[in-house]
């Protein structure tokens, strides 16, 4: 869990929830969203997005507060087969987590349920609420495990910062909203089975790159 006293934003502000207690990884994503998008180096392959992002990542104080000696940095190869499988790389990837079978099901119907809602709703803070009242029914599950919590939590706090993120900042390509979302919460679920840096930085990568 995170010491939110590692930063200085309010309790209540937006797009915060801070009954989740994995919600650093949403706000360390934005915070690197953000530089990456002000910064004058915005690269096009994804091995260089990877670099700037992790450059961007490094240079953060949140982000490196919450890095452990073990991180696992940002698999080209990786963000290359999410690319590749946008249809399907979101079920493939609860399949092969660490998810218990409740875990799994409770995530799949979530992601199901929040593209449906991501494609019809402009209104953040309708998106805002679809995703705080999933999270405090997974918080308040008795038959999820802590390990289910903690990914589902990570995964979570990143798609409701993202869904902000995507109603603000226009598409370069065609591709809809929500294919945009799946690769970015495929991402994020594949890189928090490491850790909570690795969930906020692939997550962000994949994000970039099929923007």
């Amino acid at each position: 869990m995170i010491n939110r006293e590692l930063t200085n934003r309010t309790t209540n502000e937006l797009p915060g929830y801070n009954a989740n207690p994995y919600d650093e990884a949403g706000w360390v994503h934005n915070e690197l969203f953000e530089s990456y998008y002000e910064s004058s180096s915005k690269p096009t392959s994804v091995s260089d997005i990877i670099s700037r992002v992790q450059a961007l990542a490094d240079a953060n104080p949140n982000f490196n507060s919450i890095k452990t000696a073990t991180y696992r940095a940002v698999s080209a190869e990786r963000i290359n087969y999410i690319l590749e499988h946008k249809n399907t790389c979101v079920a493939d990837i609860i399949a092969a987590s660490s998810l218990t079978s409740k875990g799994k099901v409770s995530l799949s119907s979530f992601v199901n349920s929040l593209i449906v809602t991501f494609d019809t709703e402009s209104n953040c803070d309708v998106l805002y609420k679809f995703v705080t009242d999933y999270e405090k029914v997974v918080l308040e599950d008795s038959l999820l495990t802590a390990r289910d919590k903690q990914l589902i939590l990570t995964t979570t706090s990143i798609a409701r910062h993202s869904t902000y993120l995507a109603k603000k900042k226009p598409k370069k390509n065609t591709d809809p909203d929500w294919t945009i979302l799946i690769v970015h919460i495929a991402a994020a679920l594949d890189g928090a089975e490491y850790g909570l840096a690795e969930s906020i930085t692939e997550g962000l990568v994949a994000g970039i790159v099929s923007n």
